[in-house]
């Protein structure tokens, strides 16, 4: 009777439907150009072949940040040798992301005197923490922020004023023609009005100089892959960033790779998918917008 009884239980249990976990803001789901899911080990090997991956990011959405650090980890496992560039570092604080990684900082000056983006712990701190435990390099691959301001107020001329010494902190040349990318970007809102001739050319200083930076690294460091991470709207449609860096070494395989929400329209090849969930509504219609203060910036 037990060994019936046992063999019921058994049974019953079989029987039971396992309910999948629910989903978390850590979860992602990577395809290919080809709309054929990654397995990020997999992903791994085939991105190791390119020379630039550019990961696109949802500013502080913490599963893009996950699958970066993830990326990052799983790249740092492949043969080719590897580099790390950042959006969210400018090229006046390398001296000073160099000091920490060689282990001449503490954390807390650090974020102080690189001038670290908001929310740097919990976004950015695992990338830097493998980049320093693997000893690769890190570029701060991005143009100072006081000085695009600076364009975006005064102008591109802006830069011609500046010293020699801050003026190669940003990009020898700026891609200001008529581009497609310069359609997308003037078709925007800043802060709710349309964009001036001026706010493109500190947009494309960004673009610019991030491609420059990477750009010069390859040719102190042939053969190295080197990884970016950047806000996607700099890499969609293959534009920004990524079109500034072709044009200037057509010859560079470049992996776009570009997060989407859910109900958003698939990107087109060759961009990667990277698919997460869905961020709670940062306001309901019925509630006002924030006032925004913008000051003008000491030029």
């Amino acid at each position: 009777m037990r060994a019936l009884t046992t063999l019921l239980l058994i049974l019953l249990a079989g029987c039971q439907v396992q309910a999948e976990p629910p989903a978390t803001l850590y979860d992602f789901t990577l395809y290919d150009a080809d709309d054929e899911r990654q397995p990020l080990e997999r992903a791994a090997r085939r991105l190791a072949s390119a020379d630039v991956i550019m990961v696109g990011e949802l500013h502080g959405h913490a599963g893009v940040h996950h699958f970066q650090a993830e990326l990052l980890a799983a790249l740092l496992a492949q043969p080719r040798p590897l580099a790390l560039a950042m959006e969210q570092f400018s090229r006046d604080k390398q001296a000073e992301v160099n000091a920490y990684l060689a282990g001449e900082r503490g954390e807390d000056a650090f974020i102080k005197r690189a001038d670290a983006w908001p929310h740097y712990r919990s976004d950015y701190r695992p990338l830097i923490e493998l980049a320093k435990a693997a000893g690769i390099e890190v570029i701060a691959a991005n143009a100072p922020r006081h000085i695009v301001r600076c364009v975006g107020s005064r102008g591109p001329d802006y830069l011609a004023r500046l010293p020699a010494g801050e003026r190669r902190w940003v990009a020898d040349r700026l891609t200001l023609n008529d581009d497609a990318y310069k359609a997308r970007f003037m078709a925007s809102r800043f802060h709710g009005q349309p964009p001036t001739e001026n706010q493109f050319a500190a947009q494309t200083s960004w673009d610019d100089t991030m491609a420059e930076s990477i750009t010069n690294y390859l040719e102190r460091q042939p053969g190295h892959t080197v990884m970016l991470t950047v806000g996607r709207f700099h890499i969609a449609d293959a534009l920004g960033t990524a079109q500034r860096l072709a044009l200037r070494n057509p010859g560079l395989k470049i992996v776009l790779i570009y997060p989407v929400l859910p109900g958003e329209s698939t990107p087109p090849a060759p961009l990667w998918r990277l698919e997460v969930q869905a961020l709670p509504d940062a306001r309901l219609p019925d509630e006002p917008l924030p006032a925004v203060v913008i000051s003008e910036p000491d030029c």
